[in-house]
């Protein structure tokens, strides 16, 4: 169980490390689309299936975009941290411990609270700013994948809190 425990650990750091910088580069993609229109014109084109050209004018909304983005990274950042103290808790041992389920709980809700702004974001940029429909089911996958992951993290939050209620009860009938 420990090497699980291990593993699981090293893949929550590499995914914080990721997902880090993967904030700061969008704030770079932000300033340089902010600085520089062609720029600009490559990123929305990378990021949005934008089919006809667009005015000049569309292209102000993405450094607002990238900006979004990456808050919403910082966000996950946050909540990949909650998570990774309590598998590293659980690692050292200390099971059933007092805030275990405010841990798991604080994670999986900003997860889901990431899935979810991020799909909002993606798709009312992409529909509203860049006349990119197809956002909408090409995010779907992705939107899944975090908010089911967020889901299994709040099944470990509700197993951690009935665990403490369980280990209190054991502890005063001794």
């Amino acid at each position: 169980m420990k090497h699980h425990l291990y593993v699981l650990l090293i893949a929550l750091r590499v995914l914080v490390v990721v997902v880090a910088f993967a904030a700061i580069g969008k704030f770079l993609y932000a300033y340089s689309s902010f600085t520089d229109a062609t720029e600009a014109d490559r990123l929305t084109r990378s990021s949005f299936s934008v089919a006809a050209p667009l005015s000049p004018a569309h292209y102000e909304y993405v450094p607002y975009y990238f900006i979004g983005y990456g808050l919403l990274l910082c966000y996950l950042t946050y909540a990949l941290v909650m998570l990774y103290r309590s598998f590293s808790r659980l690692h050292s041992g200390e099971v059933f411990y007092d805030q275990q389920a405010t841990q798991f709980k604080r994670a999986g809700a900003g997860i889901i609270i990431f899935a979810k702004c991020f799909y909002l974001l993606h798709c009312a940029f992409g529909a509203i700013c860049f006349r990119d429909i197809t956002s909408f089911i090409s995010q779907v996958p992705f939107f899944l994948g975090l908010y089911l992951g967020g889901k299994v993290i709040l099944v470990l939050y509700y197993m951690a809190e009935k665990g403490t209620v369980l280990r209190e009860e054991n502890d005063l009938t001794v």
